[in-house]
C-alpha cells in the first residue's frame, strides 16, 4: 500500500530520496536528522523520515528528540549529506521552507 506524503513534505520527501535513491545509509542516519533538523519541526522530520525509510513514527519522532539534544554530528558527514543534497535542489528548497 502506497502511503500519501502531506503536501508540506513532499519537497524533502523527494529531497531525501534523490539524494539517498537506495535508502539512508547507517552512518549518514543521525547527521541527515542533524542537519534537517535545523530546518523543520520535529514531528515534520519525523513524518518525512518514518514515510521514507518505513520506520514507525513515534520510534522516527524519539530519534529526532535525541538529535536535538545532541551537540552535532560529524560535519564531514553533514558536508557530504549537503553535496547529495545539492544536485537534488537543496538551494531550493532551503528557499522554500
Amino acid at each position: 500500500m502506497q502511503k500519501i506524503i502531506p503536501a508540506h513534505l513532499v519537497n524533502t520527501y523527494q529531497l531525501i530520496k534523490c539524494a539517498f535513491p537506495q535508502g539512508i545509509e547507517e552512518h549518514n542516519y543521525f547527521p541527515l536528522l542533524s542537519l534537517l533538523y535545523e530546518h523543520m519541526s520535529d514531528r515534520s522530520l519525523a513524518q518525512v523520515i518514518a514515510e521514507y525509510t518505513g520506520k514507525n513514527y513515534y520510534i522516527a519522532l524519539n530519534e529526532v528528540y535525541r538529535v536535538g539534544e545532541m551537540e552535532t554530528s560529524s560535519s564531514n558527514i553533514k558536508d557530504s549529506i549537503i553535496k547529495k543534497f545539492m544536485d537534488c535542489g537543496y538551494e531550493k528548497w532551503l528557499s522554500e521552507e
